[in-house]
């Protein structure tokens, strides 16, 4: 039976590179992924399937009658983030590594093209395989369109809060549906209780985001601007419109944004940049402290805390490892027959995971509360070095 689901998989796929991916559409190419050496070690990893959007993945840690009957659980993967997506689907062999369930993978990758996101659930389909995950907001985002109903359950991973993004009416109570939701997302109340003790007076908000974003507009930035009021908080948007131009946009957004900030904050002594999850933003960190001054860089994203003083000061967010995790746990539970999707609540990880640079921190000659340091899943001190990494501590 599993020797006929990958007979069946192959002819897919060799029928799909016969066809071609469609009009002036190249077809995703797989070879960007980067497994690590512990994905290595415990499993056997195919990425010359055939088809160059697909890798397939057998668990060699298994003894040989139970990776015959292994369980096949096919990752979506909407577009390229060789370190983000790459994170996810090794946190989703270790967590299977971890509690013993021998389970087969197929990653597909899909480039943003619909019509071969639509090949991959067929092929999910034709096999049956035993559960979907997505990997990424926008790839969730094509399952809760395109699978809902579906009798093959589903786990999203990597994704920005269902509850905003529409997906989900009541985190506590589940879909209703055969998708099991999970989310990297720290609610507003939490993060802006955070902030405060940041900052204790905390008046004003710079919220940085691409407008080409919109899971991060909803899921971050409308979140803020609809609390903004109850929580006596004044929100200043800080947007590029185009990802293609944000360097040349930042130069003018966040000055013309710090002026917007002084009329709420004249000396801006009651306030913080807050950077959200927007690839064409958070990677010009550097750009953006240039121009804060003295005004605390605080991220949604933890990746965006790091050695050195290209970084934000503080991060309150979830780390990627920690929300994939999660899901993988999900995604077990599911598989085992001790979890419905239907009814499993929104999953969140909370606390949610602080990191922090003492080197920014000195140079603002801002105080970093002796709680946050207490909690932190990663701290640089003011020399760059690491001193917590993953909540342990590092060095002498």
């Amino acid at each position: 039976m599993a020797a006929g689901r990958w007979i069946a998989g192959v002819m897919i796929a060799g029928l799909v590179l016969l066809l071609g991916a469609g009009p002036g559409q190249a077809r995703p190419v797989l070879d960007w992924l980067d497994y690590d050496a512990a994905a290595r070690a415990d499993y056997a990893i195919d990425q010359n399937t055939g088809d160059t959007a697909r890798h397939s993945i057998e668990p060699s840690w298994a003894p040989e009658g139970q990776r015959r009957t292994a369980k096949l659980v096919m990752l979506l993967i909407p577009k390229r983030s060789e370190i983000a997506y790459s994170t996810s689907v090794n946190t989703i062999l270790r967590v299977f590594r971890q509690h013993g369930l021998p389970a087969r993978f197929s990653v597909w990758f899909y480039d943003e093209d619909d019509a071969v996101a639509g090949e991959a659930l067929d092929w999910a389909y034709a096999q049956p395989v035993d559960l979907i995950m997505s990997v990424g907001s926008v790839a969730t985002a094509y399952l809760h369109d395109h699978h809902i109903g579906n009798g093959i359950p589903a786990v999203t991973s990597a994704s920005k809060d269902p509850v905003a993004s529409g997906q989900v009416a009541d985190p506590k109570a589940g879909s209703g549906t055969n998708i099991a939701y999970t989310s990297i997302n720290v609610s507003t109340d939490t993060l802006v209780a955070y902030l405060r003790r940041l900052v204790p007076e905390l008046t004003t908000i710079g919220i940085m985001f691409s407008r080409d974003n919109s899971s991060a507009i909803k899921t971050q930035v409308e979140p803020l601007q609809a609390a903004a009021d109850d929580l006596g908080l004044t929100v200043v948007d800080i947007s590029v419109e185009n990802d293609s131009s944000a360097e040349t946009e930042l130069n003018t957004a966040i000055p013309d944004g710090l002026d917007a900030m002084r009329r709420s904050d004249p000396d801006l002594k009651r306030s913080v940049l807050l950077v959200t999850g927007s690839t064409p933003v958070y990677e010009r960190i550097a750009q953006v402290n240039r121009h804060s001054g003295r005004v605390p860089v605080v991220s949604m994203l933890p990746d965006v805390v790091r050695p050195g003083p290209d970084s934000a000061l503080l991060s309150i967010g979830v780390n990627q490892s920690s929300a994939v995790a999660l899901a993988a746990v999900y995604a077990k539970d599911i598989l085992l027959g001790r979890a419905d999707p239907a009814t499993l609540p929104v999953g969140t990880v909370s606390p949610p995971d602080l990191a922090i640079n003492f080197l920014v921190a000195e140079r603002i000659g801002i105080k970093i509360p002796f709680s946050f340091f207490e909690s932190a899943t990663f701290v640089y001190d003011p020399e760059g070095r690491a001193v917590i990494e993953f909540g342990q501590r590092v060095g002498g």
